[in-house]
């Protein structure tokens, strides 16, 4: 069900209500609501509508849909491993990065979009 069908006073419960939730945030941002208003429509913090603003700020609209995980495990395969080095091996301008070298945030970012490792739950990575 998309934002643009629901009654403005609901959000769905179905399987995608947290990203209709984040989407109606950004319309109602769009129509002139500020953040504390549209943080108390919603029932949620000023700190969640700003994350989700400046989120759709930097990567538009489509950074506020839903990311279905790929990955259900908490760590990656023997193969995924391997495969991981593999990459790494390979340098950070293989994917597009200015140079070679592997810091935090592209390590994080080769986990995410190459082994479909959700990042919320990264933590469990490096325990």
């Amino acid at each position: 069900m998309s934002i643009e069908n629901q009654n403005d006073n609901e959000i769905d419960n179905g399987p995608d209500w947290q990203e209709d939730r984040r989407l109606k945030a950004w319309r109602l941002k769009g129509e002139g609501w500020s953040q504390r208003q549209i943080a108390n429509e919603l029932g949620v913090t000023e700190g969640a509508v700003s994350q989700w603003i400046k989120r759709a700020r930097d990567g538009g609209i489509e950074s506020l849909r839903s990311r279905h995980r790929r990955s259900r495990s908490r760590g990656l395969s023997e193969k995924q491993l391997i495969h991981m080095a593999e990459c790494l091996e390979f340098g950070a301008k293989a994917f597009g990065f200015p140079d070679d070298n592997w810091d935090k945030d592209r390590f994080l970012w080769l986990l995410e979009n190459k082994f479909g490792v959700d990042l919320a739950s990264v933590d469990s990575y490096f325990a």
